[in-house]
């Protein structure tokens, strides 16, 4: 080659190696933005950011990997069967969360952990695009595999839902393809370490990584090295350290992979009796949209090199054969490790049928890489566009920061940093770094309980986060430090006399100005209740299922009302079928109903999340005192369909508006 040859080259090199820098820095800059922003509104939750930033605060202060989030609570876990339930050792091995706890020397705050977290899986995409570089010999094909990194659902998904130590497996998984693909042997070990430590069940994939060195690759002391390295860790963690600390026979986390059964074993044994259930679970759409959506996001290449792609189906597996929906959302943190093999097996892939259709067609491979990556590019931009969350999706919508979460922010400085708390699962992440904090209705031995009864509920309903909080209110062990647009902070022993009825400034949050009501309806309900309006927003999450979305209805009464009425909201399917609806208390009509309402004024309803995010149209009925006004979904007629100017019985389902 000349000498300006070399130099085109090293040119061509300098400025891809100038736009992955950029792309990486960008990706940091936009979805650290969106982490700091998610907490700074509430977004986060004590499960998973706010035990975990105890459980670092407290391993920097000589506890280590201890938690009191979980003490009391009423969660989805055999608790009471648990030796110890405040360590992290007794659910997980994620030992990974120790050296990471020396960064609470230079900054201790949650904030640390998303950011942390945003900065080292970004920084797969250097390792993807070394691996298609070198794989494919394509500067080209090494920018377009970073760029379906940074653009994967998957990947955004784990980096927009508080902090998980697993997640940084997209990063560390990849940088060991590279590494072992590249023969640098001792990074490749090193990576390989702080992936296995990340959490109890990466040995499982590491194991099959080196399989695949040894069976593929022909790297046959580095793959038993791997294999063996994996075995022991997965044996240490399961065997040992786990039922060293729960005392149990088993993971507690097992009972959600019971699909078939009431229990795993059932499930299992049916399994075995009838294949054809197994057949039946994979083939429902949203298995097949979970499974399509991984493959997709790096253009469908990894299935023209099956053998590494295989490495993580037994992860797969756990996702898809599970209870719990959220494994396979394509969102959240659970498909974090699996993309590294999605990507490796689409570079491996990509190359495979680059030089077949370079062989048929007679053209170089260069140039067929080429064009399969502007195809890749296609279909990985098409996935994003419909499941992603940057500003290029479709669903983008980044929360704002209101004057009801400066209040919040304002609360939280009136808490004595070392007071032991019990706080709502929205706050507990911003109270964390104490020794003692608990997740509500757990009070324990609390000194103040801090509530935004706006706020999820978790693990209660609305009305059961009303009853839990008059009760202490009504015992008078706690009294009311401040109650304002609907947060409450209560201190133990502060004597205050309570009548039912809290400060008026507290039910400010279910008041609106009806000029702020975002859509007017103006539809009446017989001769005592006019919707004003309705307004709806959709959580900037990733979910190929149903979005996270709340639905709010603005109402005002037009007389006296002497009942408590009852709302309900139906949603529908594109064929106009009725598939979901919720008819519970909303905050507002929990501690604001109806009976109280004074005439005239407008008065907010704010539903819980809901996952109706991709559902068709949204209708509303209105529910009289002591009568149903639906009877049953079969029966339900629309004889409306849009909110005009109107006057309709109680019993009409009234149309609002439609998501798609």
């Amino acid at each position: 080659m000349s000498i300006r040859g070399l130099r085109c080259t090293a040119d061509r090199s300098t400025i891809a190696q100038l736009l992955l820098v950029l792309l990486i820095l960008g990706n940091v800059a936009l979805f650290g933005w969106l982490a700091v922003l998610r907490h700074e509104t509430f977004g986060s939750s004590a499960m998973d950011l706010g035990y975990t930033d105890q459980m670092v605060w407290n391993t920097l202060h000589g506890r280590l990997l201890e938690f009191t989030t979980y003490q009391n609570a009423p969660i989805d876990l055999p608790l009471k069967q648990f030796r110890r339930t405040d360590t992290l050792l007794a659910y997980h091995v994620e030992l990974l969360l120790v050296p990471i706890s020396l960064l609470y020397l230079v900054w201790s705050s949650p904030l640390c952990l998303l950011l942390l977290q945003v900065v080292v899986v970004s920084l797969g995409a250097y390792a993807v695009f070394q691996l298609a570089r070198q794989q494919l010999d394509s500067l080209f094909a090494g920018l377009v595999f970073a760029l379906l990194y940074l653009l994967a659902p998957a990947v955004e998904g784990a980096l927009l839902c508080d902090f998980h130590a697993v997640s940084l497996t997209a990063s560390l998984l990849l940088f060991a393809l590279y590494f072992a693909f590249g023969q640098r042997y001792v990074a490749y070990f090193v990576v390989l370490v702080l992936a296995m430590l990340a959490k109890e069940d990466v040995p499982v994939l590491t194991f099959g990584l080196g399989a695949y060195l040894l069976l593929v690759r022909r790297e046959r002391k580095v793959g038993l090295i791997t294999m063996a390295m994996s075995v022991a860790w997965f044996v240490l963690c399961m065997w040992v350290i786990l039922p060293a600390f729960n005392g149990l026979s088993q993971s507690p986390f097992l009972h959600r992979l019971a699909v078939f059964g009431p229990t795993l074993k059932e499930s299992l044994l049916a399994a075995v009796r009838e294949p054809a259930l197994i057949l039946r679970w994979l083939a429902r759409p949203e298995i097949v949209a979970y499974l399509g959506g991984l493959l997709a996001s790096a253009g469908y290449l990894s299935l023209f090199h099956p053998q590494l792609l295989a490495v993580a189906a037994p992860l797969v597996a756990v996702n898809v054969f599970s209870t719990w929906s959220w494994t396979y959302s394509g969102g959240d943190h659970y498909s974090a490790s699996i993309m590294p093999f999605v990507f490796g097996s689409a570079v491996l892939g990509l190359g495979s049928l680059a030089s077949w259709l370079g062989r048929r067609l007679e053209l170089p491979r260069s140039r067929v890489v080429a064009v399969l990556c502007v195809g890749v590019l296609a279909i990985g931009l098409w996935q994003h566009r419909r499941f992603g969350v940057s500003p290029v999706a479709r669903t983008f919508d980044p929360p704002q920061i209101t004057a009801h979460h400066r209040l919040g922010k304002e609360l939280h400085q009136r808490i004595p940093p070392q007071a032991a708390v019990s706080a709502q699962t929205n706050l507990y992440p911003h109270i964390s770094q104490r020794e003692k904090a608990y997740l509500f209705p757990a009070v324990n031995d609390a000194e103040y309980i801090w509530l935004d009864v706006t706020s999820s509920a978790y693990p209660l309903t609305p009305r059961e986060l009303y009853l839990s909080a008059q009760r202490l209110l009504r015992e008078q062990e706690f009294g009311v430090v401040l109650a304002a647009d609907g947060y409450l902070l209560l201190e133990r022993g502060r004597a205050t006399s309570h009548t039912g009825q809290l400060p008026d400034t507290f039910y400010s949050f279910a008041r609106s100005d009806e000029r702020s009501v975002p859509s007017p309806a103006g539809a009446r309900f017989g001769q005592v209740l006019e919707l004003v309006g309705y307004d709806s927003s959709i959580l900037n999450v990733v979910n190929q299922q149903q979005l996270p979305a709340t639905v709010t209805t603005y109402w005002r009464a037009l007389e006296p009302l002497r009942q408590d009425y009852r709302f309900a909201l139906f949603f529908t399917r594109t064929d106009g079928a009725i598939v979901y609806h919720y008819d519970e208390d909303t905050a507002a009509s929990a501690w604001y109903p109806t009976s109280v309402w004074e005439v005239g004024e407008v008065v907010r309803l704010e539903t819980p999340i809901l996952d109706v995010g991709r559902l068709n149209d949204v209708l509303i009925a209105v529910m009289q005192p002591g009568k149903d006004a639906w009877i049953a979904e079969d029966r339900l007629e629309i004889v409306a369909d849009g909110p005009d100017q109107q006057t309709l019985d109680h019993s009409t389902l009234l149309k609002l508006f439609s998501f798609e």
